[in-house]
């Protein structure tokens, strides 16, 4: 019987390996490529982490090969685990375009094999399992990253492991502790924002648990014991992240005044038309959950509940316009209402899979139906893969000229050609964009930092020479005349700084509203050397989690091997 299991599972494995390659196929085929809105940003994040890595010059805080080599701090602050992940990815590829291959075809695996082992978890027939696995490959939660390059897409394909704790909870009645803390400890990792609305699911989950309870006391105690365990394996993160907050004034991200345009009802409606026939599924799982002829499980119901507020709040039926001018601080780090729909979504399929499972007499549970939903979901994505790979094909233009975009090289198919190029750094040079996320900020105005940074660090960049040597950044440039100039720099409190031999101090450098480098320079070869001064508790905010992770991991694979053996 296990055997048979086993064979079972194997072949569930597959299916899932074949449809994440028949997704990937289109691109493999026709060598095409996709730059997103976020594209760039992410490849300078990874591209740093990855020559960090090849070069053995590790910089936790500054970009030393990333974002023009101008020292800022962007990894530090927005996954740098996920960051030396995607950097040795960036690595092991001969060139971007098998970058972005590997990386789609891997965030479809882990996709499909989450919801696979999250549905499994909660008894759903692995078959079943297996086609919402594939079903969810296909929405946009995922294909967010295969289109955009937005990176939500990551903590979504993990969410239905993330998920795993609740199921003991519901169940049993009882919190774990150590599985709740490395579900929220890996998302924190990957994207803190991805992690607060993880969180947010598990509120609601432990309120309704807390409240059926009858041992109140225990439930408490193993909740502060899985925070405990959190901030433990999350130090890298949130006491280096307070470190650099409360030496500098940041620029928060991109500020959204007008919320309501990036909802699922005006014009971010694309998140619900993959497939095409999302809608009518919420319509199927809120009609069902409604109609008292139905029995509905506590799982089902708390799903079910969360489901229906995140597409609410997705949607302009919550008043966004007005929040927007209100200027309420959460709403500056949320950005986007759609935000809310990439977990309504994962919820639905699980809501969705629940029903199914229980209610065989409902003629969507016919497997005829469910093969034709999985199939017409598969082909709509594989068709619409294949049309962005035509589509840049027959571009004149090899990536999209946004706002605050700089192109520094003519020949469009040269450019093509860069993104197959062994030498990654090559499109990073020719295609640039002005991200000014967590500068710092020395003066309040109304400047735009987009056009700071792309005036003082992106321009004039070129006129520059950068090495990076033991962990430092080198400068190097001719200096007609003795005269201060801005170095395409930027400098952060613990920022150190030395030119041309002598260590500057405070008086001896001036800095612009985002702290771009003023410095005196010398008539002939200058030379500004970048550092940045670690505090002295950092070694420490690596250490403590690396060895909980390693405990944690040996103890898993014991636990997995007894499992076998047995």
């Amino acid at each position: 019987m296990n055997f048979l299991k086993r064979r079972q599972f194997f072949l569930q494995i597959l299916l899932i390996l074949f449809a994440s390659l028949l997704l990937v196929f289109p691109q493999v085929y026709l060598k095409g490529f996709v730059i997103g809105s976020d594209a760039m940003f992410h490849f300078n994040r990874f591209y740093d982490a990855s020559e960090q890595i090849k070069n053995g010059n590790f910089q936790y805080f500054i970009t030393m090969y990333g974002f023009q080599q101008s020292g800022r701090i962007v990894n530090a602050l927005y996954g740098p685990v996920f960051a030396y992940f995607q950097g040795f990815l960036v690595l092991i590829s001969r060139s971007w375009f098998h970058y972005q291959v590997l990386s789609n075809f891997l965030i479809y695996v882990l996709s499909g094999l989450s919801m696979l082992t999250f549905l499994k978890k909660i008894h759903i027939n692995s078959w079943l399992a297996t086609g919402m696995g594939i079903f969810f490959m296909t929405t946009y939660p995922i294909q967010y990253w295969i289109d955009q390059q937005g990176l939500s897409a990551w903590p979504s394909a993990i969410l239905p492991l993330c998920l795993i704790p609740l199921v003991n909870l519901v169940e049993k009645k009882q919190l774990s502790s150590l599985g709740t803390a490395i579900s929220i400890s890996v998302m924190f990792q990957i994207h803190v924002l991805s992690a607060l609305f993880l969180v947010l699911i598990y509120f609601c989950f432990f309120v309704y648990m807390f409240i059926q309870s009858k041992n109140k006391k225990s439930l408490i105690k193993k909740l502060f014991v899985a925070i405990g365990l959190f901030l433990l394996l999350t130090m890298n993160v949130w006491v280096n992240m307070l470190d650099i907050y409360r030496f500098n004034q940041l620029v928060p991200p991109f500020l959204n005044q007008h919320m309501e345009n990036n909802t699922i009802t005006a014009n971010s409606s694309y998140w619900i038309k993959y497939p095409r026939f999302l809608p009518i599924l919420f319509a199927i799982l809120f009609c069902i959950l409604l109609d008292k002829r139905y029995k509905v499980s506590p799982f089902l119901k708390i799903t079910g509940f969360i489901t229906a507020i995140f597409t609410i709040l997705a949607t302009n039926f919550f008043p966004w316009a007005t929040l927007s001018k209100l200027r309420v601080p959460f709403l500056d780090l949320l950005q986007f209402p759609f935000r809310f729909v990439i977990f309504g979504i994962v919820l639905l399929l699980i809501g969705l899979a629940l029903i199914l499972s229980s209610e065989s007499k409902i003629r969507l549970a016919k497997p005829v139906f469910l093969m034709l939903l999985f199939g017409l979901s598969l082909m709509q994505v594989t068709y619409e893969n294949t049309t962005k790979m035509i589509d840049w094909h027959n571009s004149e233009t090899a990536v999209n000229r946004r706002v605050h975009s700089y192109i520094f090289i003519d020949d469009e198919k040269k450019m093509k050609n860069q993104l197959f190029s062994s030498d990654k750094k090559k499109i990073l040079e020719s295609f640039q964009k002005s991200a000014p996320d967590y500068l710092p900020l020395y003066k309040k105005d109304r400047s735009s930092k987009y056009n700071a940074y792309g005036n003082d660090v992106i321009n004039k960049n070129r006129y520059f020479e950068k090495k990076v040597l033991n962990n430092e950044i080198h400068v190097f440039w001719k200096g007609s005349k003795n005269e201060k100039i801005k170095v395409p720099i930027i400098k952060y409190e613990r920022t150190q700084l030395e030119l041309n031999g002598r260590k500057l101090e405070k008086g001896d450098f001036s800095l612009s509203t985002i702290g771009v480098v003023s410095v005196d320079q010398r008539l002939g070869e200058n030379e500004l050397v970048v550092s940045y001064h670690v505090p002295w508790f950092f070694m420490l905010t690596l250490i403590f989690p690396i060895f909980a992770w390693i405990i944690i991991i040996i103890s898993y694979l014991k636990k997995s091997i007894k499992t076998l053996l047995n």
